[in-house]
C-alpha cells in the first residue's frame, strides 16, 4: 500500500498526463526496480497514463559484472535504451578530480540525451531518503552553505546545461524527478523481497574508496548507534528547512537581480555585476546572487563552493579594486571600482599592458642624436630630446607619453616593473608614498600593477608609465626654456625579442 500511495501522490505532484514521457534511469538494483514498479502503478492509473522509457548506462570499469547487470536490465525491461561509456577516459579528458563526479557527469549526460530523443520533460531516478541523508551529510563535511544542506528535492531543475527539444522546434525544460525520496532503502529492498522481484547488487556499493560509500557503510551506522537512531529523518528535516529558506532568498534575489545585473551576458560570455549595489546587499543574498551569476555564465552550479563564494563576496565588499578571484575551470571574477565581472576561460585580457618586462636599460638621446628607440618585451620606447618654453603645453593627451626633465635623466634610466617596498615622490608632494597606495588611489586593478612599466633612475622612480611623474623629474618652465626628454611607450607585442 505504501508504494501505491507514493506512486499516485508523486505523479500528481509532477502533474503528469497522457502526453508525457518519463525517462527512468535504471541500474538493476532494488531502488531502480522499485522505481519502475512505482512508475508502472502511476502510468496505469487513468488519471495519468504517461509513457515510461527505461535507460541504462554501462560504466566500463566493473568487467563482467557490468555485462551481467546489462543482461538483467534487458530481461526486465526489453524496451530499455542502452549506452556504454569509459568513465576513467572521460575523467582524464575533462580534468575532473573525482571519479564519482565523473561518473555522475556521464550518467546525467546520457539520460539527457535519451530525454531529447523521446521528448521527455522528466527523468526519474531511484534516489531514496537514505540518499538524501547521505548527500546532506557529505555537504556538511565539505562546509556547504544552505544550497548544499538543501540536498535533493523530489523535483529539481536539471543539474547540467541541457536543453530539450520535443520535436516541434520548442525547447522544454528538463527536471530530475525522485518519486522515492520519502521512502528508505529498507522500503525498496523489502518491497522487492516481499513481491519476489529479483534485483542486482552492485559490488561498487561496498567499495570504501568512494566517499559516499564510507558515509553509507561507516558514518551513518555510527550516528544511528551513538547519537540518533533516526539520523536519516533528522537530516531530511534539515534538508527541508534549508530548501524553504533557499526558496525564500531566491525570491528576494529575483527582485534584486535586474539592479545587480543591468545587462545580460556579453557576446564573449562575460557578465557584469553592479559592485556598489551588490556590496550593500546582505551577505546571505550576495552568495545567492553570485551563485546565480555563476550559473548564468557556466550553465550549472557544479564545482562552485562556499569558499569560492566567500572569496567573491569579500572581493566585492573590500574597499580596494583590481582583485581577481580564480574560480573553477579557468573562470575569474575581476573586481574594479564599478563592476564585478565574471569572465570565462580564455577571456580577452583587459590589461592594456603587455606581459611584465624584465628590467632593461633605456636608450636616451645623446649629443647630436636627438631620438633614441628601445625595443624590449612588447614595448617600443621612443625618447626624443626637445626644447620646451613657457608656452609649451606639457599635456601629451596620451597616458603612455610624458615629458621628463633631461637633467633628471642625466645619469641614465632603466625600465622595470613594481617591486615590494617601491616608493616615489609624486609631483606636487614633498614626501614619498608607497606605489601600492598610489595605484590604489588611481584605481589601477591589482592584476594590472605587475605589468605597469616604471622609468627608474639612480635617484628613484621618475615616472609610472600611464600615471604619476616624480616631482624631481618634472619639467620646470618657471625659469624660461628648459631641456626636456619626451618619452613615448607603444605596445608592439609582435616585435621579436633581441638576441
Amino acid at each position: 500500500m505504501r508504494l501505491y500511495t507514493t506512486a499516485i501522490s508523486a505523479a500528481r505532484r509532477a502533474r503528469l498526463g497522457p502526453d508525457d514521457v518519463v525517462v527512468a534511469g535504471v541500474s538493476g538494483g532494488p531502488d531502480s526496480c522499485a522505481l519502475m514498479r512505482v512508475l508502472g502503478i502511476a502510468r496505469n492509473d487513468t488519471r495519468f497514463g504517461f509513457r515510461v522509457q527505461p535507460a541504462h548506462l554501462m560504466h566500463d570499469f566493473r568487467g563482467q559484472e557490468t555485462r551481467d547487470d546489462a543482461d538483467f536490465v534487458r530481461r526486465m525491461w526489453p524496451d530499455c535504451i542502452f549506452d556504454e561509456v569509459d568513465v576513467a577516459a572521460y575523467q582524464r579528458q575533462s580534468g575532473v578530480s573525482s571519479f564519482e563526479q565523473a561518473a555522475r557527469d556521464v550518467r546525467y549526460g546520457f539520460l539527457a540525451k535519451v530525454a531529447r530523443q523521446v521528448g521527455a520533460r522528466l527523468v526519474a531516478v531511484g534516489h531514496t531518503a537514505d540518499d538524501l541523508a547521505e548527500t546532506v551529510l557529505l555537504h556538511v563535511a565539505r562546509g556547504s552553505g544552505l544550497h548544499g544542506l538543501r540536498g535533493m528535492r523530489e523535483l529539481d531543475p536539471w543539474p547540467y546545461p541541457e536543453a530539450l527539444n520535443n520535436g516541434d522546434g520548442h525547447e522544454r525544460e528538463l527536471h530530475v524527478w525522485r518519486p522515492l525520496i520519502d521512502l528508505t532503502r529498507h522500503h525498496t529492498i523489502s518491497y522487492c523481497r516481499n513481491y519476489g522481484i529479483d534485483y542486482r547488487d552492485d559490488s561498487t556499493n561496498y567499495m570504501r574508496d568512494f566517499a559516499r560509500n564510507r558515509v553509507r557503510l561507516d558514518i551513518m551506522p555510527a550516528f544511528k548507534e551513538q547519537l540518533n537512531p533516526r539520523i536519516a529523518d533528522a537530516l531530511g528535516r534539515i534538508s527541508r528547512t534549508a530548501a524553504a529558506q533557499v526558496d525564500y532568498m531566491e525570491r528576494q534575489a529575483d527582485l534584486l537581480w535586474p539592479r545587480i545585473v543591468p545587462q545580460p551576458a556579453s557576446d564573449d560570455g562575460s557578465l557584469r555585476l553592479d559592485r556598489p549595489a551588490l556590496a550593500e546587499t546582505h551577505p546571505a543574498l550576495q552568495h545567492i546572487l553570485l551563485r546565480r551569476a555563476w550559473v548564468a555564465v557556466t550553465g550549472h552550479e557544479h564545482r562552485l563552493t562556499e569558499r569560492h563564494l566567500a572569496a567573491m563576496s569579500h572581493a566585492v565588499t573590500d574597499p580596494g579594486s583590481g582583485q581577481v578571484i580564480q574560480l573553477p575551470r579557468g573562470y575569474q571574477l575581476v573586481v574594479d571600482s564599478r563592476w564585478a565581472t565574471l569572465f570565462g576561460p580564455g577571456r580577452r585580457d583587459d590589461c592594456p599592458y603587455p606581459e611584465p618586462v624584465r628590467e632593461f636599460r633605456l636608450t636616451l638621446p645623446w649629443g647630436p642624436i636627438a631620438i633614441a628607440v628601445t625595443r624590449r618585451d612588447g614595448w617600443e620606447v621612443t625618447a626624443q630630446a626637445v626644447p620646451v618654453s613657457p608656452g609649451t603645453s606639457l599635456d601629451t593627451k596620451n597616458p603612455l607619453t610624458a615629458y621628463l626633465s633631461s637633467q633628471a635623466l642625466a645619469e641614465g634610466a632603466t625600465v622595470r616593473t613594481w617591486q615590494p617596498g617601491d616608493r616615489m615622490q609624486p609631483l606636487g608632494m614633498s614626501g614619498t608614498r608607497k606605489l601600492q597606495d598610489i595605484f590604489t588611489d588611481a584605481r589601477v586593478p591589482r592584476h594590472w600593477r605587475e605589468r605597469v612599466p616604471l622609468v627608474v633612475t639612480p635617484r628613484g622612480i621618475a615616472w609610472i608609465v600611464g600615471g604619476r611623474i616624480a616631482d624631481w623629474a618634472a619639467v620646470r618652465l618657471e625659469d624660461g626654456e628648459a631641456a626636456a626628454t619626451l618619452i613615448r611607450f607603444e605596445t608592439l607585442p609582435d616585435i621579436p625579442e633581441p638576441a
